[in-house]
């Protein structure tokens, strides 16, 4: 990472410490508790400082502030620093200060959770817009930005599964999202925090953090080309449309230092990708880690998507940009295939029930297809191709030739996205095998 972003991390931090021990010097604090919050929860809390005073008198409400948990200990809002993810075991709020976590009445089916997590996280990197914040109980048509706050983006993305928990998602406060009928409040939100707890927290570097001020610095500076661009999706769509920015957008990525921040969270926690360290860990809290990883899987994976799209992108597309973010998340995948594995090894391990796993997906049915599609696009559509120009489903899934037999990736090498599995003639499976895939036969 270039040496002046690491100076200004430090200086951020060093700031941030010293405002938190002055502030907290002598008051009891609390944080959120993440034994009882699930994916799609809302969260809603409030602060002494003076916005957060002035949204609670203008709304008739003891609370401020709303975000959503998207996964484990992961929130995402809408700050002055825009749509970011947080971590809520860095979030500390002061004894009195209300929070509360509120959930869907009868709770969320897998499609509307998946509905809710998708435009939480479609919407990263999206400004923050104070204006319309403060305009929210001022009667009267009035069309709204792309822009976020963090009511809206709550209610906008309920309303994008289908659920209106306001009557207007575009213009709520959090005291609306509080008084909806469609929410129940969860007990025992929040846990005491203890010395200990908090001078870890001031010891680790801040992971969400940092990316948050990396997705920014990269935003920012293509809003300088585009200022109509919002979030990443935005920003892929403007370099199909102005191809010659792509080196311009490649050079805020690096500077950034985006394509390298998973080296943080490998660096402090190597237990998580390790066996034999996570072995040597406290019971209890890496029970609760590994079970909290495996119950993530039943939601869509960002990785995954975000590496099918950009894997179609690069196919489409000869831009260099393309190119890098589908190996970033090609890597990040891996990582979390890593995480999963082992999580669900140490779980195994301690006599802990596991969902069971699916058999490999035969190639060429609708369900492969669609696997695959999630998985690899360009690969999904040649075979498709391959296919239809033979007129057999029976071919080789690479080349069309017959015959071909159906094989398996070994399990300890299976993605976690996409089938893995294919048709394949001798040819092409002596290909994959010298290329170091592990394929095994299923017929």
């Amino acid at each position: 990472m270039p040496r002046t972003w690491r100076r200004f991390q430090r200086k951020r931090s060093l700031s941030r410490h010293r405002a938190s021990d002055s502030e907290n010097e002598g008051r009891a604090l609390k944080r959120i508790n993440d034994a009882v919050l699930r994916p799609g929860d809302i969260i809603l809390t409030t602060s002494a400082a003076k916005v957060s005073k002035g949204i609670r008198f203008a709304t008739g409400s003891d609370i401020s502030h709303a975000m959503v948990c998207v996964e484990g200990y992961s929130v995402i809002d809408a700050t002055a620093e825009g749509v970011q993810a947080r971590n809520t075991q860095r979030l500390f709020y002061k004894d009195a200060h209300p929070v509360h976590i509120l959930r869907l009445r009868g709770g969320l089916s897998k499609p509307q959770l998946d509905d809710v997590l998708m435009f939480m996280r479609g919407h990263v990197g999206t400004q923050y817009s104070k204006t319309e914040a403060m305009r929210t109980k001022l009667k009267g048509t009035r069309p709204p930005t792309r822009k976020q706050f963090c009511s809206r983006l709550v209610a906008q993305a309920f309303s994008h599964a289908g659920i209106p928990l306001v009557s207007d998602a575009n213009f709520c406060s959090p005291g609306d999202l509080k008084s909806s009928p469609f929410l129940v409040s969860v007990a025992d939100s929040t846990v005491p925090v203890t010395a200990e707890e908090m001078a870890a927290s001031e010891a680790r570097p801040d992971g969400t953090q940092i990316m948050r001020d990396a997705i920014n610095a990269i935003l920012n500076g293509a809003r300088k080309k585009n200022p109509n661009i919002q979030t990443f999706d935005d920003l892929d769509g403007h370099l199909i449309e102005h191809p010659e920015d792509d080196d311009y957008i490649c050079r805020l990525v690096a500077d950034s230092g985006y394509l390298v921040l998973w080296k943080i969270e490998q660096e402090k926690n190597p237990w998580i990708y390790d066996l034999d360290v996570m072995r040597e860990g406290p019971a209890d809290q890496i029970s609760a880690y590994c079970q909290s990883v495996v119950a993530d899987e039943a939601t869509p994976n960002r990785y995954i998507i975000n590496r099918a799209g950009y894997r179609l992108f690069a196919h489409q597309h000869d831009h260099l940009y393309f190119k890098l973010m589908a190996s970033l998340y090609d890597h990040l995948a891996t990582l979390h295939n890593q995480r999963v594995r082992v999580a669900k090894a140490w779980l195994h391990e301690n006599g802990y029930a596991l969902p069971p796993e699916s058999p490999p997906l035969t190639p060429h049915t609708p369900e492969w297809f669609a696997s695959l599609q999630q998985w690899d696009p360009p690969q999904a559509m040649m075979t498709r191709y391959v296919v239809e120009q033979e007129g057999s489903e029976a071919v080789c899934s690479v080349c069309g030739d017959e015959p071909a037999a159906d094989y398996a990736l070994e399990a300890d090498e299976r993605p976690l996205g996409g089938p893995g599995t294919l048709r394949l003639c001798d040819d092409c499976l002596d290909i994959r095998r010298d290329g170091g895939e592990s394929y095994i036969s299923i017929t």
